[in-house]
């Protein structure tokens, strides 16, 4: 069992701007921060030796990794007797370039991670190594319910551009509803999606955009409902459930589909089909926004920052 101290541990991040990651920010910059861990950028063209003979760490984290050159890193860890725990983010199965970076760097971790129970049983099915599950951390402050439900109703939607088909798929169900909706859509390469859902001839909704930023809770919560579409593949799979704990968190009924892998917040969503979630919502705001303050209260107990660093602090110990 390893003496927890935060000069014993270092956070390798491989890529060179690592707060540009939104996922190395909510599960790697967040917890290091919080914890005191030193966090360290590891390049292509970095020393292992000169790296390891500097700190002289007793334990590595590798969040997700973007060069080849982390299994040197690795590898002159597991000759000095250095603990490595790996983060694997949205690994999924056939994917031959993720597979030949990623398997050799959980074969020689002591320990690799998942953020969800379903991502972390794809890699055992496909691999045969055991994960530890430590979800993603709630990144924003708290916001308090939301208390009415306007005319037009506020929607929002957010998340980065690899769900970008999630709601173009959905544009069309919402357009068809007969109820007046403005949709917020926040994303990185907004005005790529832009251009896409131009040429989808939407009559009906009136949709805003806004670029995602560290501050877009702010955009967020200017709606009463965030709609978040999963389609059934194994792509989301082995997604984070981060966007579904922000957006309780921020206070916000949330609608979500009904995907096995998030079973576990459907007590606090309208947990089916997106459009019949927004018309079930009109007739039952009461019930809405008591989900959705039993939904807030689970993922605070569960899912802060606090709460997810002491899960940290088991698997370093470990």
């Amino acid at each position: 069992m390893l003496n927890f101290s935060n000069k014993n541990v270092l956070w390798i991040f491989s890529h060179p701007k690592p707060q540009t990651i939104p996922s190395y920010l909510v599960s790697g910059i967040y917890p290091a921060n919080y914890l005191g861990i030193q966090k360290v950028i590891f390049l292509e063209n970095h020393d292992p030796k000169e790296l390891l003979q500097k700190f002289k760490p007793k334990c590595l984290i590798i969040s997700k990794v973007f060069n080849n050159n982390i299994n040197h890193l690795i590898n002159e860890a597991k000759v000095r007797d250095i603990k490595v725990i790996s983060i694997f983010d949205d690994w999924v199965f056939p994917n031959d370039m993720r597979k030949k970076i990623n398997l050799p760097i959980a074969k020689n971790s002591d320990i690799i991670i998942a953020k969800t129970a379903a991502a972390a049983d794809h890699i055992t099915e496909n691999t045969k190594i055991k994960c530890s599950i430590i979800p993603d951390p709630i990144r924003f402050k708290t916001y308090k319910i939301f208390k009415e439900v306007k005319n037009p109703i506020n929607v929002c939607w957010f998340g980065m551009d690899t769900n970008h088909d999630s709601i173009l798929n959905e544009l069309k169900n919402l357009d068809n509803l007969k109820i007046k909706i403005k949709l917020t859509i926040i994303s990185n390469y907004i005005n790529s999606l832009k251009t896409k859902i131009d040429s989808i001839k939407i009559e009906n909704l009136i949709i805003e955009y806004f670029e995602w930023n560290n501050s877009s809770n702010k955009n967020i919560v200017q709606s009463e409902v965030v709609i978040l579409p999963y389609p059934n593949d194994k792509t989301r799979l082995v997604k984070s459930s981060n966007r579904i704990v922000d957006s309780l968190n921020l206070g916000r009924f949330t609608i979500l589909s009904n995907v096995s892998q998030f079973s576990e917040f459907e007590n606090y969503t309208y947990f089916g089909k997106i459009s019949d979630g927004l018309s079930w919502l009109l007739h039952n705001k009461d019930e809405a926004i008591q989900k959705t303050k039993l939904g807030q209260e689970y993922v605070l107990e569960n899912f802060s920052l606090k709460a997810i660093c002491n899960k940290w602090l088991d698997i370093i110990k470990y």
